[in-house]
C-alpha cells in the first residue's frame, strides 16, 4: 500500500478561514465594547471627581461663612453681571493657602461663564485684609450643562440673594456633560447664622 499526502482542499481552506474571521471579529467587538465602556467610565469617573471636589471646596467656604459684613458688599450675593453671567459672591474664613499669608479673611467669586455650547464655571478670591487685587478667574469646572442656586430663607425659596444677612440654606444643582450624557449633581448647606 501506498501512503498518499494529500493536502487540504480549497472549500476547507475556505472554510477554515472563515470560521477564524468569525472568531477574530466577535474577539474584536468584545475587547472594543470593553475599551468604549473603559473610556466612558473614566469620563465619568472624573466628573464625579470635578463635582465632589466643587462640593466639598463650596461646602467648606460657606460653613466658614463670615456673618459680620467687611465694608459696604453683603456677606453673600448672587444675581447676574452685566453680560448676563450668573454670580455667587461671599465672604469666607477658608483662604487658599497661598493667600492665608495675608489674612484670615476673603472674598469668594463663583461665575459661570457661557462658551459655545457649555458653561464653565470659575472661581475668584480677593483677601479682604490686604488692599489687593482679585485673583485672575480660574477654570474650575469646564463642560458645565446647567448651574443653579437656590436661597431658602424664612420658608421660601428664592434664585438670588442680595440681603445684608445670609439665608438659613443654599442649595447648588450642577449638571455636568459626558459624551452627550448629562450627570446631576445637588447638595444643600445649612449657613450658621442664616435667617
Amino acid at each position: 500500500m501506498k501512503s498518499v499526502t494529500r493536502g487540504f482542499t480549497l472549500v476547507e481552506v475556505l472554510v477554515a478561514i472563515f470560521i477564524g474571521s468569525l472568531v477574530l471579529t466577535s474577539v474584536y467587538g468584545v475587547f472594543g465594547s470593553v475599551s468604549k465602556a473603559r473610556n466612558r467610565l473614566e469620563l465619568e469617573g472624573e466628573l464625579y471627581h470635578q463635582a465632589r471636589i466643587f462640593f466639598d471646596r463650596i461646602g467648606g467656604e460657606l460653613g466658614s461663612l463670615r456673618i459680620s459684613p467687611l465694608g459696604t458688599e453683603a456677606v453673600l450675593s448672587s444675581g447676574l453681571t452685566a453680560a448676563g453671567d450668573f454670580y455667587l459672591e461671599f465672604n469666607t474664613e477658608l483662604v487658599s493657602p497661598l493667600l492665608q499669608k495675608y489674612g484670615g479673611i476673603s472674598r469668594v467669586r463663583y461665575e459661570v461663564l457661557q462658551q459655545e455650547e457649555s458653561f464653565q464655571l470659575l472661581r475668584s478670591e480677593k483677601v479682604l485684609l490686604v488692599d489687593m487685587a482679585a485673583s485672575e478667574p480660574l477654570l474650575f469646572i469646564a463642560a458645565v450643562n446647567s448651574f443653579q442656586v437656590r436661597f431658602y430663607s424664612r420658608g421660601d425659596w428664592s434664585e438670588s440673594w442680595s440681603n445684608s444677612t445670609p439665608p438659613q440654606l443654599v442649595e447648588i444643582s450642577l449638571e455636568l456633560q459626558a459624551d452627550g450624557q448629562v450627570i446631576p449633581f445637588r447638595s444643600s448647606f445649612v449657613l450658621s447664622g442664616g435667617r
